[in-house]
């Protein structure tokens, strides 16, 4: 076996190999590279043991008996638009009947034994014992070492030896002492195969529920309040000369036709064309009263009544058509 040579002026982290080992370079000396050796294979794991039976489901408990519906309430007497009669109020649901208990768990089979564990590799021999020379323990390398000075590094536990190879400048240098690593351990046996678990007992059936109770008779709904008629829509206007309207509720514009003929055009439109209408207008004294009506009563063609708009006359007591200063008319339903 050669002796030991390391390199000159070498740079961190620099690898040396010589006589099968590796040293590196940590910027103060040359530490050995050591290889751990391999870990012993791990004994395989027993088998598990088969899971035992799941017990048998408790049988579920009857459904109870829903509550009779409540009576309907009556429907509400027909007014001008009658608001429907309140609905009876719902039978109380009948109680839920008890859940069948549940069948016993099956015990569970026992675990396998674990595989004995590998034999430990047997440790390497130490080195022989070097010569005694200067110790110095520090964290830092000694400033003046000589050939084989030994230094303990304190903050890291490294023990080096400042080695001279007697080739370059400087030959001299501090080198890392180390031990070799064992041999590896033999494989560990197999562990043997779990025994079986054994199968765990059938639950149980769960008791039959209760039949649920039966709901409480819905109280009778009360008799529907009767309907209520509603003004849809009116108007005060001037239908002398150039029509004008005073005041209105539901009124969006008034047609003057021709004496005495007017369409009165609604702002929204009304929810049937089957409402009663009021038509009333003034007359000047000692003259015949003012008579108001739907267009078509006295002329003989068709009504013009919709949701959206309708047609008036106003006569005289001679059936004659006249204007007047003052036409009140209104929509009810």
């Amino acid at each position: 076996m050669s002796a030991l040579n390391f390199p000159n002026n070498p740079s961190v982290n620099d690898i040396y190999t010589a006589n099968g080992t590796k040293w590196q370079w940590d910027g103060i000396s040359w530490s050995r590279v050591v290889s751990a050796g391999n870990q012993g294979f791990q004994g395989e794991e027993g088998a598990q043991g088969a899971q035992g039976h799941q017990g048998a489901q408790g049988v579920t408990g009857a459904q109870g008996t829903e509550g009779a519906q409540g009576a309907q309430g009556h429907q509400g007497a027909q007014g001008a638009q009658g608001h429907q009669g309140a609905v009876g109020a719902q039978g109380d649901q009948g109680a839920q009947g008890a859940q069948g208990h549940q069948g016993a768990q099956g015990a569970v089979g026992a675990q396998g034994a674990q595989g004995a564990q590998g034999a430990q590799g047997a440790a390497g021999t130490n080195g022989a014992q070097g010569s005694t020379n200067n110790l110095e323990i520090s964290e830092t390398a000694p400033s003046s070492p000589s050939p084989g000075d030994l230094w303990w590094e304190s903050d890291t536990g490294i023990l080096a030896v400042y080695y001279d190879d007697g080739s370059g400048s400087p030959s001299a240098q501090w080198v890392e002492i180390g031990s070799s690593q064992g041999a590896q351990g033999a494989q560990g046996a197999t562990g043997a195969q779990g025994a079986q678990g054994a199968t765990g007992g059938g639950g149980s059936a769960g008791a039959q529920g209760a039949q649920g109770a039966q709901g409480a008779t819905g109280a009778q709904g009360a008799q529907g309040a009767s309907g209520t008629t509603v003004v849809r829509m009116w108007v005060d206007f001037n239908g002398a000369g150039v029509v004008a309207i005073r005041n209105d509720f539901n009124v969006n514009t008034i047609t003057d036709n021709t004496t005495g003929d007017y369409t009165i055009n609604f702002s929204s439109a009304l929810p049937s064309s089957t409402y009663a209408m009021q038509v009333t207008g003034t007359a000047a004294i000692g003259s015949y009263a003012t008579i108001g009506q739907l267009y078509g009563t006295l002329t003989g063609v068709a009504q013009l009544k919709t949701t959206s708009q309708c047609r008036i006359l106003t006569t005289s007591g001679q059936q004659s058509s006249v204007d007047n200063a003052e036409i009140c008319c209104s929509a009810f339903n």
